[in-house]
């Protein structure tokens, strides 16, 4: 039977740098928790496909500032405690619960333990603590394919001037060759943020050849929600009928050499709606509700209309049937998608499916398992092609141009979720810095000594600076305050360092901030700042 289309998995995944920057409820056990949840889970995946013969054919990023937490040496140890109090917690609930003969919790307090004793054991024995070396293998035997993202992950459509969007492309290509040992040919633009002229030509000085844009980018019509259904009706460029199909294909973008793939509205929303999404499945594990004594999680979701005090027990056998149910209605979908799309256009199409790495195993506890369930039925189908997006536009080069609006994932498509009443500050303090930072790079090629150090960790803090996590853990309230004192503590310090180096006046404040944020953000020590 031929086959009726290509589905593209693409995982980015990004953790803000809170390297030495809190742990417990914000800062580093976001790292430790999607290392042990997320990324190892994920790798055992990608490998195990590797050793039975099968090419996961996925198409993955990594954050530089995740990359560089991933690669240093505290974060590490600090990644295998962590591992180590969990497996405590979990053992200190079993001895409760078989104190009072409690079964059920008991057998779910067991597999806690269990699951971060192997979650360490993989790290250390396996993997020797290096994640990155093992996605830099499977790269390099060309089973996945990286994409660059921008350095902080940044927001880039709301960077004032050339200079800065280039340097957080330019230090993200970098990184990618410096973590991973490839010169990536495609780009994720962070939020899926793009606006037409200095983007594409960053992008394309770093010898990007695509992109990923959200739905409405290039299918039209109302903005979508991204955690909701599939609203409104839309205008489709190539003439299939709703919802839209007119991201089943790549484009050229009009007077550049760049490609651009739409995310395809009708799986995404299978995963991310909160209505009809298949982490909001009864049996799933409840994210949000914890043991009072050890944090970890022993509910159900049950349903989603109930409050935390009303979900019931979690049964792991209940889950896998929903996982297998899951995993099965979604090839369906894939198929019937494509099989309508070639119907309707008489062309091979391609469904472009991107999600947060950090979805599968850490908010969604059954999500890698569902992920690797689905992606071997569709491995398996002689009717759908796996393919990574760079390989896929090998053999299919766009026919279609596309001419696209500023856009991004965000509320109407537009900046609402970075810039909005709760965060022009924050946008206000960046703009200013960017005046700075021009007069600290007419001087840059003269410094020496301390204030060289001075300068290149200015360059530093104003990189962390913007970062579009500040904005975005404000206006979603999900950790304001925190978000607001890292911004502040990076707009201070890049502000005395810079003026420090500018001056050449240094004094104890400013060695005092060199000292500080040093040993804090410890960052892109590779890099050449000279040469950006």
């Amino acid at each position: 039977m031929d086959q009726i289309g290509t589905f593209s998995l693409v995982l980015h995944s990004h953790i803000p740098y809170c390297r030495r920057s809190g742990v417990w409820p914000f800062g580093e056990e976001w790292v430790f928790e999607a290392v042990a949840e997320t990324y190892i889970p994920i790798l055992d995946w990608l490998l195990s496909c590797s050793e039975e013969g099968i090419r996961p054919n996925v198409t993955l990023s990594f954050s530089p500032v995740l990359a560089e937490q991933l690669a240093d040496s505290y974060m590490q140890s600090r990644t295998i405690e962590y591992m180590d109090a969990r497996a405590m917690a979990a053992q200190a609930d079993l001895r409760r619960h078989e104190s009072v003969h409690d079964d059920r919790l008991a057998g779910l307090s067991r597999y806690y333990a269990n699951f971060y004793e192997n979650a360490k054991k993989r790290f250390t024995d396996y993997y020797d603590c290096n994640l990155l070396g093992a996605v830099a293998r499977l790269a390099a035997r060309g089973e996945v394919e990286l994409l660059a993202t921008s350095a902080s992950h940044a927001y880039l459509p709301l960077l004032s001037g050339d200079s800065r969007v280039r340097t957080q492309i330019r230090v993200g290509f970098e990184a990618c060759q410096r973590h991973f040992g490839v010169s990536p040919k495609g780009a994720w633009l962070p939020e899926c943020g793009y606006s037409p002229g200095t983007i594409e030509r960053a992008l394309e000085e770093c010898g990007i050849e695509y992109f990923i844009v959200d739905t409405p980018a290039i299918a039209g019509g109302g903005p979508r929600n991204l955690y909701g259904g599939v609203p409104g009706v839309c205008d489709n460029q190539i003439g299939a009928s709703l919802p839209s199909m007119a991201t089943l294909v790549p484009y050229r973008l009009r007077d550049s050499k760049l490609a651009v793939f739409g995310r395809d509205e009708v799986t995404a929303a299978q995963v991310w709606s909160r209505d009809v999404g298949y982490p909001g499945d009864g049996n799933y594990l409840e994210f949000h509700k914890r043991d009072d004594s050890s944090g970890l999680r022993y509910w159900k979701v049950t349903s989603k209309l109930l409050d935390l005090g009303q979900k019931q027990l979690y049964n792991p056998e209940d889950a896998l049937a929903s996982v297998m149910r899951h995993a099965k209605h979604f090839v369906d979908v894939v198929e019937a998608r494509l099989d309508r799309y070639g119907e309707e256009t008489g062309r091979h199409g391609i469904i472009v499916a991107p999600y947060d790495m950090e979805l599968f195993g850490h908010w969604w506890h059954e999500g890698v398992q569902w992920l690797s369930t689905a992606m071997r039925m569709l491995h398996d189908s002689s009717r759908i092609e796996c393919a990574t997006l760079g390989s896929y536009l090998n053999s299919h080069p766009p026919v279609h141009e596309v001419e696209l609006p500023e856009c991004s994932w965000g509320q109407g498509g537009k900046h609402a979720v970075w810039l909005n009443s709760e965060t022009e500050w924050m946008w206000e303090a960046i703009w200013r810095s960017h005046d700075t930072v021009r007069k600290l790079e007419e001087v840059f090629g003269t410094l020496e000594g301390t204030s060289r150090s001075m300068a290149e960790h200015a360059l530093r803090e104003l990189i962390l600076l913007e970062a579009s996590d500040w904005p975005f853990l404000v206006t979603t309230n999900q950790a304001r305050t925190y978000a607001r004192d890292r911004f502040t503590q990076h707009l201070s310090d890049f502000e005395v360092l810079a003026q420090a180096a500018i001056s050449g006046e240094v004094d104890s404040g400013s060695l005092e901030a060199l000292e500080t944020s040093s040993v804090r953000d410890s960052l892109f020590t590779w890099l050449d700042w000279g040469g950006l």
